[in-house]
């Protein structure tokens, strides 16, 4: 039976010439779907906006000033409490002055540490700083006492590159 359905279709529609899209039927059903979901929303959608109730703008500015307006309220009792004739800022101001005293009678007799007062311990200080292997270069020329020819800018390289400030500074 479908063999001859199909026969008759094709003998209804040889005559017509037609041309479908490529990928028509593909998404065909989502698109009449989609067009009937849209079509059910809007015949049935009976909000078309926002309402605004009646008389709100009249009453609005009322309703404002009721918010804002200040609240009335019962004064409290305030207890006034005077400082200046109470025992208590005699006491702290008692305290503070033996405290600023006694810090200043401290302070006063213990003399202050200077950096300089003891000119050797800067001096063995320095010693440490050198490179132990300039000193051993150092001891191995004097123990030598080899004369070598070398020029000006030799010695400028070799003084630089092996001795620190303090050591050129010392010597001179």
């Amino acid at each position: 039976m479908n063999d001859e359905l199909e026969d008759k279709l094709k003998n209804k529609l040889s005559g017509a010439n037609f041309t479908v899209p490529e990928s028509y039927f593909n998404d065909l059903s989502e698109r009449i779907q989609t067009r009937l979901s849209l079509e059910q929303m809007v015949n049935h959608s009976d909000h078309h906006g926002f309402k605004v109730p009646d008389l709100y703008f009249e009453q609005l500015n009322a309703q404002i000033l009721s918010r804002i307006s200040p609240q009335v309220s019962v004064a409290k009792k305030v207890k006034m409490v005077r400082w200046w004739n109470s025992d208590l800022l005699k006491y702290s101001t008692a305290a503070c002055f033996v405290v600023v005293t006694a810090l200043g009678l401290y302070l006063n007799n213990h003399p202050s540490v200077s950096a300089n007062t003891n000119p050797d311990l800067a001096n063995e200080q320095i010693l440490f700083d050198i490179d132990e292997q300039a000193i051993i270069d150092h001891v191995q020329t004097e123990d030598s006492k080899t004369t070598t020819s070398a020029t000006q800018k030799e010695l400028e390289d070799y003084i630089l590159n092996n001795y620190s400030q303090n050591d050129i500074a010392s010597n001179f």
